[in-house]
């Protein structure tokens, strides 16, 4: 216990110099690029406004309703206006005035939210499927694996001093396989007669030179989790590379060394490790379904069953369902924010997790308390309402330029933008509604090639760029096809060559790919995902 109050005393003299750098950037003493090598391994970056953003690292986008509350709190002290939830289920407090930095970074430590490995070349948030411990399609519950590695890994030196980031993924279900195959790590729940373990993916990754992770072990066995994972860290903290950002990544040494090398060094190093597992926090889900709050069944309209339709999904429970909460752009202010912790309070909910698509879960709510929650958002936060039931709602945008240091494109504009377009195709075609809004989902828009909304694995993704053209520094979006991972095909995003659109056309260029996509529905059934790949292959052919 000594040793973690000397290391929280050791970080917190890291955050009193972070200040320092803030207040000597402020008065013009050192540059933007000296701060951001301070801030950066915290998730703490200046954003486009002259105000810092504080990225809170949250395992699985899982917070209790305890802590939310603290947030929200923390948000007012200290007029931060909005937070947003990333693409990697992370809370980002957004236009944090540069004075009140290390406050906000104390008021949050002190209620045990973190930003340590929040970004730079560090080890990075968990990501954690989002219905794991709920779900009908539940392997078993990945998350308290997920808290364990977090809260050993957290004070491990080596994990936040990499020549890179470093991201790990775990999956408690094989739908969700795509998400774990592009981490550096990760890892997929599997049962063999009763024995829980992992199917373990390494050196995958987005960006640059996007790559699908290797199966590193078909089988590991739960209890040497945490010994895999800083296997891993001491291998890329000793032979990452260090003198080339642009090849830094685990997947370029992975790629360097072939993975039949790789695994070798691997096991050279598992075998002389006796790192065991720490404390597994399991999660006792049935005590949280007891305390939900129950209604009495009422007469429903029709948009409340539509957005009853749109928004919950079943449980392993009876008369409980997971609810989505479409929050527009990830983008959370805090007056909404304690709206919706007041419904929360009152019907007994007591965590919330955050999305990959930059939404908010309530894992488990009791059926009868829908329409209730659906009255109050309706009128207390209507957007949440108007957003589930739009398209754009299910678009997945990066912050882009407006925010973001190194934006190029406005991407959440460009979201709007095609929202639109396909809302207008969804009413001239209504009997294709449903899916047109279930297919929109796997558009995905990035304001640069960092790929934050994770264009490697999109059927239809764009990034943004500037192109010449007839002499004309012009706004673009480079666009990609094709992203499947399914039991007999797995490829990542294919770069259409030169096709290369200016973003007002982007919007038309959608909704023709989705009138094209319907014309096919009339002859054969086929998911947006495989038509999108059979374009690709088409486009591949014509190349080659």
């Amino acid at each position: 216990m000594n040793n973690i109050h000397e290391k929280l005393k050791e970080i917190e003299c890291e955050y009193k110099d972070l200040q320092s750098n803030i207040e000597q950037y402020a008065n013009n003493c050192i540059t933007s690029a000296d701060l951001k090598k301070k801030g950066s391994k915290f998730g703490i970056y200046e954003q486009k406004g002259k105000t810092m953003m504080l990225r809170l690292k949250a395992v699985g986008g899982e917070l209790s309703l305890k802590k939310l509350k603290n947030l929200a709190e923390i948000m007012r002290t200290y007029k931060i206006p909005y937070m947003h939830l990333s693409t990697r289920q992370n809370y980002q407090l957004h236009e944090v005035p540069f004075e009140n930095v290390k406050s906000v970074i104390e008021a949050c430590n002190e209620k045990e939210m973190y930003f340590r490995g929040g970004g730079g070349n560090t080890f990075r948030s968990i990501l954690v499927s989002t219905f794991t411990g709920v779900s009908e399609k539940n392997t078993f519950d990945v998350m308290p694996y997920a808290r364990m590695i977090e809260n050993e890994v957290f004070f491990y030196d080596k994990a936040f001093d990499f020549g890179r980031k470093l991201k790990v993924g775990l999956a408690n279900n094989s739908e969700e396989e795509f998400v774990v195959a592009i981490q550096d790590l990760g890892f997929l729940a599997k049962e063999i007669n009763g024995k829980k373990g992992f199917k373990v993916y390494c050196g995958g990754g987005m960006g640059r030179n996007s790559r699908l992770g290797h199966t590193l072990i078909e089988f590991l066995p739960e209890e040497d989790i945490l010994k895999t994972v800083k296997t891993i860290i001491d291998i890329f903290y000793e032979f990452g590379n260090r003198t080339n950002r642009m090849k830094a990544r685990l997947r370029f040494l992975v790629e360097e060394m072939g993975i039949d090398k790789f695994r070798e060094l691997f096991l050279e190093y598992f075998n002389k490790s006796n790192v065991k597992n720490g404390p597994i926090p399991y999660i006792n889900y049935e005590k949280k379904v007891k305390e939900l709050l129950v209604f009495k069944e009422t007469p429903s309209n029709l948009s409340f069953n539509e957005w009853k339709k749109v928004c919950t999904r079943p449980t392993k429970f009876k008369n409980i369902v997971s609810l989505a909460l479409y929050v527009k752009n990830g983008d959370l202010s805090v007056q909404k924010l304690e709206k919706l912790i007041k419904i929360l309070d009152e019907l007994g909910i007591s965590l919330v997790r955050a999305t990959i698509n930059q939404n908010l879960v309530i894992p488990l709510i009791h059926e009868s308390a829908l329409e209730h929650i659906y009255n109050y958002l309706d009128e207390k936060i209507p957007e949440i309402v108007t957003e589930t039931l739009s398209i754009r709602g299910k678009l997945r945008c990066c912050v882009g330029s407006t925010i973001c240091m190194i934006g190029i494109q406005d991407s959440m504009k460009i979201g709007d933008a095609i929202g639109i377009e396909l809302d207008n195709l969804a009413n001239e075609r209504p009997e294709y509604r449903d899916i047109i809004f279930k297919e929109a989902k796997n558009i995905r828009v990035s304001g640069c090639p960092s790929s934050c909304a994770g264009i490697p694995i999109a059927p239809l993704g764009f990034i943004g760029l500037k192109k010449r053209i007839n002499d004309v520094i012009t706004d673009c979006m480079q666009v990609y096809i094709g992203g499947i991972l399914t039991n007999n095909t797995q490829a990542l995003s294919y770069e259409v060559p030169n096709l290369i659109l200016p973003i007002n056309e982007i919007p038309n260029y959608v909704k023709n790919i989705f009138e094209e996509y319907l014309k096919t529905l009339e002859t054969y059934n086929i998911d947006f995902t495989e038509f999108m790949y059979k374009k690709r292959l088409n486009e591949e052919f014509k190349k080659n």
